[in-house]
């Protein structure tokens, strides 16, 4: 999280105009299997390839096609990345993380595909909500679920936490709070 938001920041130097980027390698056998490992780019390190698909989630994928010779052959980019406003919309929504008693601000959070982008889930801010980098990456073994009702994240906590497993709106739903100095509409209405 401290990461992306110092890169997002605009106080590091960028390159080409980007901001530093993580760059994972791995084959297409290798991501579809779940198996073998992924390069990070510009290192002497490797990763799981858990980690190939958490930057995939939480930042886009380009994939890069080379020939047996090593030739780029095909270049191609995803529209799964929440543009920034979108990205704003929801963060004025969630206001933290989505996950009761996280507190992490929702700025510093990732926006997560509640309906995954590999399964249809399009990238809209009707399926996009912000889970801090630690409940993002467990959300699939933690026992917390997440789904969309008419646009507004529901939550449903493990067992240990609700034993009833009911959905519930996060506490940081966003609800218009009027202006202190506006008058309130029944003052305004006729006797």
């Amino acid at each position: 999280m401290i990461v992306n938001v110092a890169a997002a920041s605009g106080g590091f130097p960028d390159l080409g105009g980007a901001a530093p980027t993580l760059v994972v390698s791995v084959t297409a056998e290798d991501y579809i299997d779940g198996a073998g490992r992924a390069r990070l780019e510009g290192t002497s390190w490797d990763a799981p390839v858990a980690v190939a698909r958490h930057t995939a989630c939480a930042g886009g994928i380009q994939r890069v096609l080379f020939d047996e010779r090593g030739q780029i052959v095909s270049i191609g980019t995803t529209a799964r990345i929440f543009t920034a406003v979108q990205r704003r919309a929801i963060v004025l929504r969630d206001r933290e993380c989505v996950i009761p008693g996280c507190g992490v601000p929702a700025t510093w959070c990732e926006i997560h595909h509640v309906r995954e982008h590999a399964a249809g889930g399009p990238t809209h801010t009707s399926n996009g909500v912000a889970l801090c980098w630690h409940h993002h990456r467990t959300l699939g073994s933690s026992g917390w679920q997440v789904r969309m009702r008419h646009g507004v994240p529901e939550i449903r906590g493990p067992h240990w936490w609700d034993p009833r497993r009911g959905w519930r709106r996060p506490r940081t739903h966003h609800r218009p709070h009027p202006h202190p100095h506006s008058t309130p509409a029944h003052a305004l209405a006729p006797p």
